[in-house]
């Protein structure tokens, strides 16, 4: 078994106010405010530039989500996954952004159980690999918002696993 590090994971994450298990990913604290301020104050021109600075990889910072039950909205970063969830050998996962025309000269950015893990753009894929056994990737624009939906899957050791993203998963 591979013990070695603290390896993220959202999978017990729960609402601090009623214990629901069940969230919506919101994004990065702040995206939101952002995305508004940015695209209010330069347009277009302000989304591209943004886009340019949001390539650092594998960044840890605080997620927003909102309680499928009750309603609340809050920041957290991730939990460390137990020692049972461990895998011996990574999991590969092959990610590819489906080529689109809407957002063509953009870059998203990948989460693997709450930490950004890399940035795509259009028509591109990425390699990333997982020693988690339950998964939760989800996908933000340039500025932090989180499209709708998210994959989850569980993780075999020394596996693959394929995901393909266009705005949605499919």
């Amino acid at each position: 078994m591979n013990n070695q590090g603290n390896w993220p994971s959202v999978h017990e994450l729960k609402c601090p106010k009623c214990g629901n298990s069940e969230l919506k990913i919101l994004g990065t604290k702040g995206a939101m405010g952002k995305s508004m301020g940015i695209s209010m104050a330069f347009g277009a021109v302000g989304n591209l530039v943004a886009s340019s600075v949001s390539k650092d990889d594998y960044t840890i910072q605080p997620i927003k989500y909102k309680c499928s039950s009750c309603g609340k909205k809050f920041d957290t970063l991730p939990l460390n996954a137990n020692p049972e969830e461990i895998l011996d050998a990574p999991c590969t996962i092959h990610f590819t952004r489906l080529s689109s025309f809407v957002g063509i000269a953009v870059s998203q950015s990948v989460y693997l159980n709450g930490v950004k893990v890399a940035s795509i753009g259009n028509g591109k894929s990425v390699d990333f690999q997982t020693f988690v056994k339950h998964n939760t990737i989800f996908v933000t624009d340039h500025n932090g918002v989180a499209f709708k939906g998210c994959y989850k899957f569980e993780a075999q050791s020394g596996g693959n696993e394929r995901i393909s993203f266009k705005r949605k998963f499919k």
